[in-house]
């Protein structure tokens, strides 16, 4: 039987430190893949069900960050107590 306490009041400050840093970290993660494409593409023009392959990639990273944005704010205000 284990038992499942509440963390104590330094561990929640931990926890919510952590959610903060990782959301400063999400802005940078969103420059390195806009960026990405824009060294690729001149190079060649490749197709995708008849898109260019680089509108299909920002297009898909600009979703991936509305993501993961919404998840860093559901987590930064949710209440500490929840785990």
């Amino acid at each position: 039987m284990t038992d499942k306490s509440p963390p104590d009041l330094a561990e929640r400050a931990f926890r919510r430190r952590r959610r903060q840093d990782a959301a400063l970290v999400l802005p940078l993660f969103g420059v390195v893949i806009f960026i990405t494409p824009l060294f690729t593409i001149f190079i060649k023009d490749v197709l995708v069900f008849g898109a260019p392959l680089a509108f299909l990639y920002i297009f898909g990273a600009w979703i991936l960050l509305i993501v993961l944005a919404r998840r860093m704010s559901r987590l930064l205000t949710k209440g500490d107590e929840g785990g």
